[in-house]
């Protein structure tokens, strides 16, 4: 199965169920001022203490999260509804059902910011996989296997390539020679995303092609002999000697990256196209000009 197809709610949705997660008590009302309204919905000052437990309904920095997270989940509804993929009742029904039978113990309030929550990522889900679909396959990561041989002078490593220039087998010298930890098998560094080794080891290894050596190079380590077996993006094609299991995982890390892209993007166009729309009262916090950022009073004050 397609992993993306194994939806998960978007970041956003998921802080209005963490909200809920801290379970208030069942003190709480749905009436009360206003505190926060994004085009028709509001949310008032009764919802907001059902969904803090004692104490954090004082905390200006917490509250200002809570009503930022239900002015996001509102936009994001309605972002998805104009792009053709509404909430159904069919989710609603299904959320409803997903929620009742895991959150026995919430009150009202919570239950029902997580059925929305969960509806909502059901019409996200569909979504993003036309999204998904229409921006095609991701670019494969770059990706180095390789293996060294580290020395603590310049000197020793140009003697070192010397010898392998003579004849000398790379994986003899590197155990013979190499202070590093993987001298003992032959210099061996596996296989690795690009961005696991220091830049200075990564810029010489990536500039050269499979079957080279390169050196020395100098890192925070020491001296750095490089023998690139293959380099470039994470194909079994340019990476043959690479586990495959280990290029099917590297595959579907770059379909969540695109996908992760994809969800921030809504979310982000979402609170912009939305902006307008929303308010939130002054004794909660201040909203950005260009998104549904709420700074708590004097969360920005520098004294």
């Amino acid at each position: 199965m397609n992993p993306l197809r194994r939806f998960r709610p978007l970041l956003i949705v998921l802080a209005v169920a963490l909200i809920a997660s801290a379970c208030g008590d069942d003190s709480g009302s749905p009436s009360g001022p206003v505190i926060a309204s994004l085009a028709d919905r509001e949310f008032t000052q009764g919802e907001l203490d059902s969904l803090l437990p004692d104490g954090d309904n004082t905390v200006p920095t917490r509250i200002a999260s809570v009503v930022e997270s239900w002015l996001a989940a509102q936009a994001v509804e309605l972002e998805v509804a104009d792009r053709g993929y509404p909430v159904t009742e069919e989710d609603r029904e299904l959320a409803t059902e997903q929620v009742n039978a895991q959150s026995s113990t919430r009150n009202d309030t919570e239950k029902q910011l997580l059925i929305d929550a969960v509806a909502i990522s059901f019409a996200v889900g569909r979504w993003s996989e036309v999204a998904v679909e229409e921006a095609g396959e991701p670019d494969p990561p770059n990706y180095l296997c390789s293996n060294h041989l580290l020395v603590e002078t310049e000197e020793e490593a140009a003697d070192a390539l010397q010898r392998f220039n003579d004849g000398e087998a790379f994986a003899d010298l590197a155990m013979e020679l190499s202070t590093g930890p993987s001298g003992p098998s032959g210099g061996d560094l596996g296989c690795a995303v690009e961005g696991q080794f220091v830049p200075e080891f990564e810029e010489a290894a990536y500039a050269a092609s499979g079957g080279d050596v390169v050196g020395p190079v100098e890192t925070s380590f020491g001296w750095h002999l490089i023998e690139v077996e293959s380099v470039g993006p994470a194909t079994a094609e340019i990476h043959p000697t690479a586990e495959p299991g280990d290029l099917a995982r590297i595959a579907v890390t770059a379909q969540r990256a695109q996908f992760d892209v994809l969800v921030a993007e809504l979310e982000r166009e979402a609170g912009a196209n939305f902006r307008d729309e929303a308010f939130v009262d002054e004794s909660i916090g201040t909203l950005a000009d260009d998104s549904l950022t709420v700074t708590a009073p004097g969360a920005d004050d520098n004294g």
